[in-house]
């Protein structure tokens, strides 16, 4: 009698989510992970901190028209920097270690390895961001009670600007990925990052009075179209405002498959 033995699995064989579960294994192994979410959690709250504080001393000189949830919301700048960072981290690490030869010998299929890290990366930041959306509300909320006009989660708009604004910082999150896997460097990534992030609406300041075109950069979405709820004259509005940026995210995605594809690790 003939025992036939397993057929051996093969690189080729390696699904989408044995390689999701790969690169969780590998991110959720990074100390910078730790640290990285941790600078996230602790720069964020204390923004909002700072924010509504200055608020609260106000009191009464608080004007009309008053957002407070996008006050709330303000420390969200430092979780959209900190994401960002998460994203460009979870790919130039390896080409900074050389471990990416490894990854792309054990899933040659580059459009799984690729897929599997935006599916880690969008998860992780995306209920990290909301948690920490929440709690930013939250946080101001306490902060501005009896001394500026505050929100609940029922007012119109309320729920709508923290489910969104959540979701956005994920899509920076993929975004960060989507630069690193093009620049493979990590300063290099980080600075482009930022540089789009917060250089860009200030070049762009000189022309506002042809259109303002810093209302399409992704700060400016986030922080006066996004996160907010009271509309902000001259300003994009928060379904187009999150469109752009899902549109934006795409086409990077795009072109880091294009590279990824054509160039050896």
């Amino acid at each position: 009698m003939t025992i036939l033995s397993p057929q051996p699995v093969t690189p080729r064989g390696y699904g989408i989510w044995h390689a999701v579960r790969a690169e969780t294994t590998k991110l959720s192994s990074l100390r910078s992970t730790t640290w990285t979410l941790l600078a996230t959690m602790i720069g964020t709250l204390l923004v909002t901190v700072l924010a509504t504080s200055n608020i609260h001393h106000q009191g009464a000189a608080v004007q009309q028209g008053f957002d407070p949830t996008n006050q709330s919301l303000t420390g969200l700048a430092i979780g959209a920097l900190t994401i960002g960072l998460l994203g460009i981290l979870m790919i130039t690490g390896e080409y900074g270690s050389g471990t990416i030869r490894s990854s792309l010998a054990a899933i040659p299929r580059r459009p799984v390895f690729l897929g599997a890290k935006v599916i880690v990366i969008a998860a992780i930041s995306l209920v990290v961001s909301e948690i920490l959306t929440f709690a930013c509300f939250f946080t101001g909320r306490f902060i501005l009670s009896g001394n500026a006009p505050v929100a609940s989660l029922g007012d119109p708009g309320v729920l709508r600007a923290l489910l969104m604004a959540g979701a956005y910082l994920a899509l920076l999150g993929m975004f960060g990925l989507a630069l690193g896997v093009i620049l493979r460097h990590t300063a290099g990534a980080i600075t482009t990052f930022v540089g789009i992030m917060f250089l860009l609406p200030v070049l762009l300041q000189p022309l506002n009075a042809h259109g303002n075109p810093g209302r399409f950069t992704p700060e400016q979405i986030l922080a006066n179209s996004v996160a907010a709820v009271v509309p902000q004259s001259g300003q994009v509005s928060a379904g187009f405002g999150f469109a752009l940026m899902t549109l934006y995210c795409a086409i990077t995605l795009g072109v880091a498959m294009l590279v990824l594809h054509r160039r050896d690790a």
